[in-house]
């Protein structure tokens, strides 16, 4: 095994700490205890040594070491007292986990399991400190989400009981939430003695030396919240429904802060909150709005006079309150200040599109800016804002005009009317925008459903039905290669009408490991432990794209065996998704996104199955860790700075994910989200848009569940006029692994890609006349799939497209020997017809085809053409 650190990992590393940090949010400091001084401290609870660096599932990173709190704050200089009962509570704790990693070890889905929970027992006595730390630990994941339980989004009473004897029994107390998503804040009220609360959150392998630098203060906290944390579960108006397998979006797009602001509910800490140890005033210098930009400076200034620190200065706008749904404010920009030293000053400049402020109107189908008066609010959180201009439009403006897409059959919006009002403000700059001087209304030119268009180079009859097909014929590529589609001698839609249907399905759908696999989520032969990877055709020149899991890092195998070679792929494991939004960072999300870049070229990967970017819609989705935030915008504007980043790199691409409507785990695999098409235009689907049209992703992942009563894998609606048409997306669009959407559906809907690539022979016989598959024993094959609805095999006898008639016209010759399964049902087929002997060897089978060739070689070469155009993108760039 490669024992050196290599410069990447060391390089990487100090940047996983500078995000980590800057990630860190500082929720309570009374009495001014953080940062500390005396570096004597008694420190609590298993998070301490077991300190959680992310969520499990798909988004595990395998790194070569991990800083627990323990070790960072001990190399930074810390004594810690109690270390003697940390160590037997550690002991304790790894046997524990050991059962539990036992219980895992042969389950296929392991990847897919509960994370591992332990219960911290009660304190019996306090060692002497100045300072006592207790650290609060909790972990989710994949296919499962939180629940309102102690021991997850509530303390256990145990956790309770320590830290309210903790903060009556030391000057200085510390609480440190090393947690992945919000939890029940009702602990506060019953710790009135407690000083400080530190959002650590999952951030990684550096985890423990970022909160030694912000506890002892050799960095100040600049991580803002990108979530609202309420007093209640009970105040979040999706509480009653969620988690259920059909889910009613009923609060519509009064998610997060739009519904807290709007309906006058207070948070205990609010969407955009974070303290700092530096103090900063905030003074708008220069304002200008009209029809096209909206313009503004702000000044900076760190109004302490002992630390330095960074501001997010964040900007709100409030929109006119008509019949249309609009909340109290919306987040349209932001901006983080470099470190400013005491007394130092920073002019921060924006410039935001006027065209931005718009809303969905629903009855129009249109995107509209409304008529009347606008308020401009600037501000470090989304409950401190000061109103710093008004404009007024004079008339509706109708800027883009949509069809009616994915609407569900009836609204489950319950939430629709704003209950504050918004002030009437005097005392500010006003500006007045005429609706004559925006430009006219767009149109959308969208594609029909009910098209496809097939290029052929010969006079074969082609299969499908039920659609208007547009035949063009093209120039025979017989013989050509990829490559020679690069060079430009032969264009792309000729080179796929030389392909066999076999080799369009081998090329729509991902390629299964030939490896015995005992993980989901782990199916590539070229590099052990990546999640997958496409079609190759060898003599055709098309080479295999490789699909690592993410969005904390590149998830391989960190050491492995090639040719003889140890190959060691130890890759960083950066911050969670929300820890990433946490630093409201664009510049340093990029940074950290190009750094995930060089990984992946170093170690193979084509294409990062990351950024996760689904609205943290309620705070016990168990997945939220993955995902950046519960506000369309911030969620959008990190999600394309890390896009950016990583596509530096001009031969590798991100997969945005889970589009669309992914925010709960319960039920994913089949559940219906039921959404209004006003949340869905201004929420769930505006974050993807703006990294879309911002970051212009390579690829996009679709979600496993449905979306007002079709899957998003095959909803033609989703991804081909809304994705397609509407944001001019050009990349690949590929499932999830082992989607329930029918891959058929899939194919015609935009979706070109089936992953991991398990549904080969249902394409085929809907494309084709496909027989039966036989053994080298005449035994007809059984096919073995994992189910992830039942958690169970499943197995399928391949007959295919062949089905035994007495009166059919197909014959199909069988060897079978005296091993065969076959063999005791030869006679009854032999009597009943449907069998005839041919020699001691063999028999033949009489049959027919089934009526099934609903699938048109145009849907397998479009998508075919997708997944071509980023092969060349890719590799023979």
């Amino acid at each position: 095994m490669e024992n050196v650190i290599s410069q990447r990992e060391l390089e990487n590393k100090e940047l996983a700490k500078q995000a980590a940090e800057e990630g860190i949010v500082l929720l309570q400091n009374r009495n001014a205890t953080l940062p500390i001084k005396n570096k004597t401290v008694a420190l609590y609870g298993s998070g301490a040594f077991a300190t959680i660096k992310g969520g499990t599932g798909s988004g595990d990173v395998n790194q070569r070491n991990m800083v627990s709190i323990l070790d960072g704050l001990e190399s930074h200089g810390f004594t810690v007292t109690t270390k003697a009962w940390l160590n037997r509570l550690n002991r304790y704790y790894q046997k524990e986990k050991q059962l539990h990693d036992e219980k895992l070890k042969d389950d296929p889905l392991a990847l897919l399991a509960p994370a591992f929970k332990f219960n911290d027992p009660e304190v019996g006595d306090f060692e002497d400190s100045l300072t006592g730390i207790y650290v609060i630990s909790r972990s989710s994941g994949e296919n499962y989400d939180r629940k309102n339980e102690t021991g997850d989004f509530k303390l256990t009473d145990n956790e309770l009981s320590n830290i309210k004897r903790m903060s009556e029994y030391y000057t200085n107390s510390i609480l440190l939430l090393n947690i992945g998503g919000v939890i029940d804040t009702s602990f506060i009220n019953e710790c009135p003695l407690l000083d400080s609360i530190v959002l650590v959150s999952q951030l990684g392998m550096t985890t423990g030396d970022a909160v030694a630098d912000i506890i002892d203060g050799t960095t100040t906290p600049s991580g803002k919240l990108t979530d609202t944390w309420a007093y209640s579960y009970d105040d979040y108006p999706t509480s009653e429904n969620f988690g259920m397998e059909n889910p009613k979006y009923v609060e519509g797009i009064y998610v997060g802060y739009r519904y807290f602001d709007s309906f006058n509910v207070k948070p205990r800490y609010e969407f955009g909150y974070g303290l700092s140890y530096a103090d900063f005033y905030l003074k708008a210098q220069k304002i200008n709005i009209n029809e096209k930009k909206i313009k503004l400076s702000i000044n900076v200034e760190n109004t302490g006079n002992k630390y330095s620190g960074r501001e997010v200065v964040q900007v709100y706008v409030s929109k006119p309150q008509t019949g249309i749904p609009t909340p109290y404010q919306d987040l349209i920009g932001y901006e983080k200040t470099a470190v400013l030293r005491p007394n130092a000053q920073q002019k921060l400049d924006f410039e935001i599109d006027t065209s931005n402020l718009s809303v969905f109107d629903d009855e129009l189908g249109a995107y509209v800016l409304l008529p009347g008066t606008y308020l401009l609010r600037v501000g470090n959180s989304s409950r401190n804002t000061k109103v710093v201009a008004s404009f007024k439009l004079d008339e509706k403006v109708i800027l883009k005009k949509v069809n009616p897409l994915m609407k569900p059959e009836t609204d489950p919006t319950v939430f629709t009317e704003n209950k504050v009002e918004l002030e009437n403000v005097t005392d500010v700059p006003r500006f007045i925008l005429k609706a004559a001087n925006f430009p006219e209304t767009e149109f959308v030119q969208y594609q029909e459903k009910t098209d496809v268009t097939t290029f052929i180079n010969d006079e074969n009859p082609l299969p499908g039905k039920g659609l208007d097909e547009v035949v063009e014929e093209v120039r025979n590529a017989a013989g050509k290669t990829l490559d020679d589609v690069n060079n430009g001698d032969v264009e792309l839609a000729e080179f796929v009408a030389s392909l066999s249907t076999k080799q369009l399905v081998d090329l729509v759908e991902g390629q299964l490991s030939t490896k015995e696999n005992s993980v989901v989520g782990i199916s590539s032969d070229i590099l052990p432990g990546a999640a997958g990877q496409t079609g190759m055709i060898d003599h055709k020149g098309v080479p295999a794209l490789v699909m690592a899991d993410g969005p904390a890092g590149i998830r391989v195998e960190p050491f492995f065996e090639r040719n003889g070679q140890t190959v060691t792929h130890y890759a960083t494991a950066w911050p969670i998704g929300t820890a990433l939004a946490q630093t409201w960072n664009k510049s340093l999300v990029k940074k950290v996104g190009f750094s995930i870049g060089r990984e992946m070229v170093e170690f193979g990967v084509d294409l990062w199955l990351a950024p996760g970017m689904n609205i943290h819609r309620d705070p016990l989705g168990g997945r939220n860790f993955e995902y950046f935030a519960e506000d369309p915008y911030l969620s959008g504007t990190i999600a394309a700075s890390e896009t950016k980043g990583v596509q530096d790199h001009h031969t590798i691409g991100v997969t945005l994910k889970h589009f669309i409507g992914n925010n709960q785990e319960s039920f994913r695999n089949s559940g219906d989200s039921l959404i209004g098409e006003q949340a869905l235009r201004e929420i769930y689907l505006r974050n993807f848009e703006i990294a879309v049209k911002s970051g212009q992703p390579v690829a996009m992942m679709t979600s496993y569940n449905q979306v007002n009563g079709t899957f998003s894998g095959a909803n033609f609606e989703l991804l081909t006029n809304i994705l397609r048409d509407e944001w001019h997306f050009k990349g690949l669009v590929m499932t999830d692994w082992f989607s329930s959407a029918d891959p058929k559906e899939s194919m015609h809907a935009g979706n070109d890609l089936i992953m991991p690539g398990n549904s080969k022979e249902d394409l085929l016989c809907a494309a084709s006349d496909f027989g039966p598959e036989f053994d080298d024993q005449g035994n007809i094959k059984i096919k073995q799939e994992l189910d992830i609805k039942t958690k169970g095999i499943k197995r399928t006898e391949m007959w295919n497209d062949f089905v035994l008639d007495p009166d059919g016209e197909v014959l199909v010759k069988v060897r079978v020997d005296s091993n065969s399964n076959l063999n005791k049902q030869i006679q009854t087929w032999v009597y009943t017809g449907e069998a005839q002997i041919v020699d001691d060897d063999h028999v033949l089978l009489t049959g027919k085809w089934k009526d099934n060739n609903t699938l048109y070689l145009g849907d397998l070469q479009k998508s075919a053409i997708n997944i071509l155009r980023t092969v060349l993108k890719l590799k023979f760039s």
